[in-house]
Formats: C-alpha cells, structure tokens, sequence
C-alpha cells in the first residue's frame, strides 16, 4: 500500500527530491508507527474518510521533503546529533527534545501538525467528569 505518488507529491506544491521511493518508504514507516499502524490493522487506507486520507498524503509528503533536506532517515540518527544547520535555519535537537511526541520516530513537527488536525495523536483518552 503507498499512501503518496511521486505525481501526487509534485502536484501538492514540493519540489522533486532524488531516491523519492526509499524516501516513502521511510515517511511510511514514520506514519504508520505514529498512527499505531491503523490502516495496516484496523482500516483499509482506501476506504477511510477522504479528509484523512488527504492528511495522511499531506503528512507523507512533509515527511519525505523533511528526509530530503536534513538528512535524518531515524530517530537514533536524530537522537545522536546535538543540532543540524539547513541554509541560515539551525535546530538545537537537545533543546527542543520534548517539543512534539512525533520526535520519537522522526515526524517532521509539519507532519505530526497534518495528522493531528486530521484526528490521529499518540494520546488518546477519556476525561471523566464527575
């Protein structure tokens, strides 16, 4: 199952990156953990509600252009590196380190932001009001 097209990466507005096959593979398995593997145990991808559906491409492919341009393919690579500079843009990893849950399997924060509007979030609960 692939959740994004090289097509449909370009037609949401990203620019072509090399290697985009091994690039969503990877934005894949990010999602899926991040998801708890729903549209592998639960949901068939292509019979969701389209709002999701359009989310999970759009996560994809902030996903892969994240892969793309800094070069963490994992959560141990992002884990071991104290900070990444990208053109005049410099992320200081140790201090950001619980900014957003998607960090632990490497979500772009644009990712993790995409899935949550669309429902998707690693906290799940109910609040009892008594």
């Amino acid at each position: 199952m692939t959740y994004l097209t090289k097509t449909e990466f370009s037609d949401l507005g990203f620019d072509d990156v090399e290697n985009f096959d091994k690039l969503a593979k990877r934005a894949e398995i990010a999602i899926d953990m991040y998801t708890q593997n729903i549209y592998k145990r639960f949901i068939n991808f292509e019979d969701d509600f389209d709002y999701r559906k359009q989310a999970v491409k759009l996560a994809m492919a902030f996903q892969i252009a994240y892969l793309d341009v800094s070069g963490i393919m994992t959560a141990d690579d992002k884990k071991t590196m104290t900070s990444v500079s990208i053109g005049r843009t410099k992320i200081d990893y140790k201090a950001s380190e619980s900014m957003f849950s998607g960090q632990q399997y490497n979500l772009s924060i644009d990712a993790e932001n995409v899935l949550k509007q669309a429902g998707f979030s690693l906290f799940v609960g109910v609040d009892y009001d008594r």
